[in-house]
């Protein structure tokens, strides 16, 4: 492999924002810095929370991609940040060439709020890709977090045929390590995205914390989310105000309607769960 090609055409992207409540009442950016595979729509405020979109003008992460990430809220804050389109992690010219990666570091000060709502991560067949995200939450914190993983371009017949696929997430609130977990997916371990019956799944893992207890939010929400053939749901409480709802399904779009039907029931717990999702 020649090594300066691929890091010729590799891209390095960079975003970093820092979100902070203006003496006036609304959230405004005080820093803002996108580079490489980071577009930003123009914020909107809609009365509860601030508004932005991520775009990736490369539709994508390529072979040797290397993408970072840093968004910080502050005292009294509140901040969305939102996908337009999925994420595709795109097939490697030849085995050798290294994997696409992203870092991300996602900081939520006291009474601050951070909701972060991206659309899917697709591994395409022979792509190879590292996700380490890092979650720092002061101890009256809100946030609201999704990761979307597909099997693949299922649509194409082309399901759990990438490389390599690494995902870790930790979460810290008030200085403590509540979740460290790590997926490691390779053509030898794929039994852990399949079905009892070995069919490709489609899954979506949340975080929230509330400065609220969680405890009788984590009943009602076991009696309401769904668990069925098609769709299962798990949740733990990894302390009062932490809460992980993993769920897995046979398509796409029932996991859509999971995570719809989940902030529905999560509205009268925050204000800012009325807020569309659609409307940028």
């Amino acid at each position: 492999m020649n090594l300066a090609t691929v890091s010729s055409h590799a891209v390095r992207g960079e975003l970093q924002l820092q979100a902070a409540k203006a003496a006036h009442g609304p959230t405004v950016l005080t820093h803002r810095h996108a580079a490489g595979a980071f577009h930003l729509s123009k914020p909107y405020w809609d009365g509860h929370t601030l508004m932005v979109q991520w775009i990736n003008p490369t539709a994508g992460i390529f072979a040797g991609d290397v993408l970072r990430s840093e968004i910080t809220v502050e005292p009294e804050a509140s901040l969305l940040v939102t996908t337009p389109s999925a994420t595709r992690i795109h097939t490697r010219m030849t085995a050798d060439q290294p994997s696409g990666s992203q870092r991300q570091t996602f900081t939520v000060t006291e009474h601050g709020w951070l909701e972060l709502q991206g659309e899917w991560l697709i591994p395409q067949r022979g792509s190879a890709f590292t996700q380490h995200t890092e979650v720092n939450l002061a101890a009256g914190a809100g946030l609201f977090y999704t990761e979307l993983l597909a099997p693949g371009r299922v649509a194409h017949g082309e399901a759990l045929e990438f490389a390599s696929l690494e995902m870790k997430l930790r979460v810290h609130r008030d200085g403590q390590l509540l979740l460290q977990e790590r997926l490691q997916a390779n053509p030898d371990r794929l039994w852990m995205l399949c079905g009892k019956l070995g069919q490709p799944l489609f899954t979506a893992t949340s975080v929230l914390s509330l400065p609220t207890s969680l405890t009788a939010v984590a009943k009602a929400l076991r009696a309401t989310l769904p668990n069925t053939a098609d769709v299962n749901t798990g949740l733990t409480l990894l302390n009062e105000h932490v809460l992980v709802i993993r769920a897995t399904g046979t398509s796409s779009l029932l996991i859509k309607r999971h995570l719809s039907q989940l902030r529905h029931e999560l509205q009268p717990h925050h204000h800012c769960f009325t807020t569309s999702l659609r409307k940028l």
